[in-house]
Parts: structure tokens; C-alpha cells; sequence
């Protein structure tokens, strides 16, 4: 008596209570799912979207120094996000030299990123945004043959007849470029070496993943601690590639020569776009991150008719199909690939573990 006076004295009632815990345990999910998909949405086709419409401003810096900057910004916010979330009382030891000498593993990562993120300036340049949303997913094609060769996991049946669909999608994105336009899209760009760009980035994105899975899987470091080491390390790689075109020429410009209002935009989608994907793959499933690709492909689709008059024909509408469908198919995991997980030594969260440990890497 004395508990239920307890209970109703605080405005609850023991028989109401749980179902109260449980509906706001299940709203409080609904409300960070759909934040999650507008965060990803947005970050997916707005990153692609911003550096179109810093280029049409006039902004043409060095992309080295963009992404110097931008590396710089995700280091210190990953650190406050650490000792935010993240620290212990036992947080030094993640500094000693120990733990020093494991984050060195982590370079080879960093050198990935910042080459991948120097393609993705030559991708945006030479494509629209739309085939270049659609042409991107095609770091799911390498990140599962990836695993396939350096993490020995065995892909389903089903997973290979997605690929396949994505292949195909890819395929006919660049079939709507050749139709609409040859090999020119406008100005100096070229489709051709916007496509070159695009392979070569997905090439090194699933690369990167398999890598950071290995990393996972044999040293424990905190997700936002990797994140900001390996900004750090870029960071490194970076200024050293700052610092040798500043000697090698006779007139060097200024650090933020080029640099407009827009300009600053690109690098907050660069910094705060790794941290934003790796939140999402923390705390959402597969499908959530299926969706969010098939929304930005069509907010890219239409934001590009918008601010650049960009025309989308039939074709890429079916190949823009098929890449959605793939990707849904491929990140719907099937029963062996969670064995698959389970044996591999990694304990599933959400059906999503995997698609975590890649997401990390991407």
C-alpha cells in the first residue's frame, strides 16, 4: 500500500506505469530513428550538393587545404565528443604509449581517407550530382568483394544477385550520360573522369572498411577516440602535402586563397558528414541506412533540377530504381550472414554490427 501510494503520489499507477515506460521507451525510438534518416538523408546529398554550389560561387581553393580544415574541425569535435560520452575515470590510458603505438595502425586509414576525399572533389567537378549519388553506391560492389578476400566472409547468394543489380544500375547511370550529352557535362568537366574518380573511391572506401572491420575485431579503442586519430593522422598527411606545394612554388597563395561563404559550408559537411554517418550506423539498423540512400538520391535528383537545371531522363530513373532496390537487398541481412557474424566473432546490435564496422571506415 504504502508503494502504490508512492506511485500514485508521483502521478503513476503500477499497472499503468510499464505500459507508460514502454510507450515512451518506443516514441523516444521513433523520434531518433527519424532524426537519424534526416541527419544521413541530408548529409548524403547535401555534401555533393554544397561543393556544386560553392564551385558556381566562384569557390575554387585548393582541395588539400579544404580538407585540411575540415580534418582539423572533425579532430577537436571528435575529442569533445570522447570526454563527453565516451571518457572514464580510467581515460588516460587510452594516451599512453601503449595505446600510442595501436593507434599507429590507424595511418594507413588516414592515408586512405585523404586520398578518397581528394577523388570525391574530381567526382563532383566531372558529374552531376545525381549520377554521382547513384554512381557512389557502388562502394557497396567493393566493400563486399573485400570482405570476401581479406575478411574470408562468404557472401549470400542473394547478396551477389544484388551486386549484380548494382552493376547494372551503375551501368545504365553512365548510359544516360553518354545519351544526354557524350562525354563532356559542362565547362572542362569530363564524365569519363568523373567516373574514373568515382571507381577509384569506392575501390579505396571498401578497402578502408575491410581494414577498419580487422582493426575492430583485434584492438579496442573507442569510436570517437578512432575517429579523431584518424583525423589527426590525416591531418598530418595533409599539411606535409600543404607544406611541399608551398616550397615548390615560386608564388605561393595565400592559406584560404579561394575560400568563399560556401567555401566554409563544404567544410563543415566534410568534418561533421564522417561523424554523422558513424552516429547513425551506432544507432540505427540496415534498413534505416537503406532508406536514407534512396532519399538522397531523389533529393539529389530534384534538388539538381532546381539549382542547376540539371535533366533527368528515363533511364536514369530505372537505373536510379535499381540502385535502390540493390541496395535494399544487399543490407537486408540474411540468416547466413548473421552465422556468418556470430562465427567471425562479432556479436550483432540491431541486425547492424557489420554495416557498423563499415560504417566506421567510411
Amino acid at each position: 500500500l504504502r508503494m502504490q501510494a508512492q506511485l500514485l503520489s508521483c502521478g503513476l499507477s503500477t499497472f499503468q506505469s510499464p505500459r507508460c515506460v514502454g510507450t515512451a521507451a518506443m516514441l523516444k525510438d521513433i523520434v531518433v530513428k527519424i532524426s537519424l534518416l534526416a541527419l544521413l538523408t541530408c548529409q548524403n546529398a547535401g555534401q555533393t550538393l554544397v561543393i556544386k554550389v560553392a564551385q558556381a560561387q566562384g569557390s575554387h581553393p585548393d582541395s588539400v587545404v579544404v580538407m585540411l580544415v575540415a580534418e582539423i574541425v572533425k579532430c577537436v569535435v571528435s575529442l569533445m565528443l570522447f570526454f563527453a560520452f565516451e571518457a572514464d575515470k580510467q581515460w588516460m590510458q587510452h594516451f599512453s604509449p601503449a595505446a600510442g603505438r595501436k593507434s599507429l595502425k590507424l595511418v594507413p586509414i588516414a592515408a586512405v581517407f585523404a586520398m578518397q576525399n581528394q577523388l570525391l572533389f574530381i567526382g563532383v567537378h566531372n558529374l552531376e550530382p545525381p549520377a554521382f549519388q547513384a554512381l557512389n553506391q557502388l562502394k557497396i560492389i567493393t566493400a563486399g568483394i573485400f570482405s570476401v578476400i581479406l575478411l574470408r566472409k562468404p557472401l549470400s547468394s542473394l547478396q551477389w544477385v544484388a551486386l549484380g543489380m548494382l552493376a547494372s544500375g551503375a551501368a545504365l547511370v553512365q548510359m544516360e550520360g553518354s545519351m544526354c550529352g557524350g562525354q563532356k557535362t559542362s565547362g572542362d568537366a569530363s564524365t569519363v573522369t568523373g567516373l574514373q574518380a568515382v571507381c577509384a573511391s569506392a575501390t579505396l572506401s571498401g578497402m578502408a572498411g575491410c581494414y577498419t572491420e580487422l582493426m575492430l575485431k583485434t584492438e579496442k579503442i573507442p569510436v570517437w577516440l578512432q575517429s579523431a586519430t584518424v583525423a589527426a593522422a590525416s591531418s598530418v598527411i595533409l599539411t606535409v602535402f600543404v607544406l611541399q606545394r608551398v616550397y615548390s612554388s615560386p608564388e605561393p597563395e595565400a592559406f584560404f586563397h579561394g575560400f568563399v561563404a560556401m567555401t566554409w559550408a563544404v567544410v563543415f559537411m566534410l568534418s561533421l558528414g564522417g561523424i554523422t554517418v558513424v552516429a547513425v550506423l551506432r544507432y540505427a539498423d540496415n534498413v534505416l541506412k537503406g532508406m536514407s540512400m534512396v532519399l538522397a538520391l531523389l533529393l539529389s535528383g530534384v534538388m539538381s533540377m532546381v539549382l542547376f537545371g540539371t535533366q533527368v531522363g528515363p533511364v536514369f530513373c530505372l537505373a536510379a530504381i535499381t540502385i535502390c532496390g540493390s541496395v535494399f537487398v544487399y543490407q537486408s541481412a540474411p540468416a547466413s550472414a548473421m552465422k556468418m557474424q556470430v562465427s567471425g566473432g562479432l556479436t550483432p546490435k540491431n541486425g547492424s554490427k557489420e554495416a557498423d564496422d563499415e560504417g566506421r571506415g567510411a
